[in-house]
């Protein structure tokens, strides 16, 4: 193993080296632990919430709270990785969700679970830095395999977690709570003993009003034109996915109960299923096509599909279909965001990567705040399925955004 505090930088004239491989692996573990703990709460949280009386807005807000303080203090954390190393800002990342998940196992009121998930969200630095740590490691030939190393953990987090949340549920209301800040204590202590650090502190002195600046929200910076175009049109399109993607998040779950009268065990495992073939799509099938298709093909492919498996959740007459729906929507998440943020990456500077990664997950969460509120009120004012279809239609003009685009998006470094 890489001792702590050294670096591991990839040669750009070979494949991964052995160093380079083990971070990955530990990236893996530490991220599956991580996204287990998320997806306990999938099943689990909204109808718990709408048990204490949440309406599906007030259901929205609990992923759009979390969203927010990711929104705000994510690009701070990538600009402290990029200055004093990944580690430890992994470290007081995972610290701070294992609280949270322990308040959150307190909560018995609408207001302490928003407090918890804002808490959640404020040391969410986990992914944005994450991919910064793939970054550091990986040759740009070797990202969008890298950066499906992240999109593979977080399938098989998808396969364990809501089997053990829905499972937990049977048992006891809270009991998926508690499990969730156990493993988030679990994914501390495995990250502290095994994950290396990758890149060492910068050298330069600190320039403090670029912190500052990280904690302007990311669309604001947007519309002020803070970074050059192709940058831009990348941080609107994260937000504009995100957007359409986080009503599955936010709002299937209540959906399904809503709908078709699911209990919590049965979304579970629809939510498994839609994990199993993100696993497959993204620790195998996007390594191959991605040498045969090429990345920007498999992005327009890929959210052509989330598309019509959003349309398809509110056109569904039986829970059997949303095997076949997820199916889909699986499949097109992990063709299309792992080649995305591939192509993002080569758009950002050596110096910068962290806090420029860190920017597109900030956008993406800035979309989970408008797309779950937003889907949570159109459920509430139209009909269950109406957020859905919605969600499809901006997923279908997300692929007219990006065809349009492409040679702005796809050009060499400016």
């Amino acid at each position: 193993m890489t001792r702590p505090g050294s670096e591991v930088r990839p040669d750009p004239e070979a494949g991964p080296s052995g160093s380079a491989r083990t971070v990955l692996i530990i990236v893996f573990v530490t991220i599956l632990i991580d996204f287990v703990g998320f997806s306990v709460l999938v099943p689990v949280l909204p109808l718990y919430a709408e048990r204490l009386g949440a309406a599906p807005h007030q259901v929205g807000l609990i992923l759009a709270f979390y969203a927010l303080a990711q929104l705000i203090f994510l690009p701070a954390w990538g600009w402290v990785s990029d200055r004093i190393g990944r580690r430890p800002v992994l470290l007081v990342s995972l610290f701070g969700t294992a609280v949270s998940f322990a308040l959150l196992a307190r909560a018995d009121t609408i207001p302490m679970i928003y407090l918890a998930r804002i808490l959640g969200g404020f040391f969410a630095a986990s992914i944005g830095t994450a991919q910064a740590v793939v970054t550091d490691v990986t040759s740009s030939e070797e990202r969008a395999g890298g950066m499906g190393t992240i999109g593979a953990a977080f399938g098989v987090g998808m396969i364990l977690g809501p089997v053990l949340g829905g499972s937990l549920a049977t048992l006891h209301p809270k009991a998926p709570f508690y499990a969730v800040a156990a493993l988030a204590s679990l994914n501390l202590v495995v990250a502290w003993v095994k994950l290396p650090e990758t890149r060492g502190p910068n050298a330069s002195p600190p320039r403090w009003r670029e912190l500052a600046i990280s904690l302007i929200p990311i669309p604001i910076r947007v519309l002020g034109a803070v970074h050059e175009r192709r940058t831009v049109l990348f941080l609107y399109l994260f937000f504009h996915l995100f957007t359409a993607f986080a009503v599955v998040e936010a709002l299937v779950t209540l959906y399904l109960a809503l709908s078709f009268g699911a209990t919590e065990l049965e979304v579970a495992m629809v939510f498994a299923w839609i994990g199993v073939v993100l696993v497959f799509t993204q620790g195998y099938l996007v390594r191959r096509l991605v040498v045969q298709s090429g990345e920007p093909r498999l992005v327009m492919i890929g959210v052509t599909a989330m598309g019509a498996g959003l349309v398809g959740v509110s056109l569904a007459p039986s829970m059997p279909w949303f095997y076949a729906v997820g199916t889909v929507i699986a499949l097109g998440n992990g063709l299309a965001f792992p080649t995305f943020t591939s192509l993002y990456s080569r758009a950002c500077e050596g110096e910068q990567s962290g806090e420029l990664l860190a920017e597109s997950q900030s956008m993406a969460t800035a979309g989970r705040i408008v797309g779950p509120y937003a889907a949570g009120l159109a459920m509430e004012w139209w009909s269950p399925g109406t957020p859905f279809w919605m969600a499809g239609v901006m997923m279908f003009a997300a692929v007219g955004v990006f065809w349009a685009a492409r040679r702005s998006l796809l050009a060499g470094p400016p």
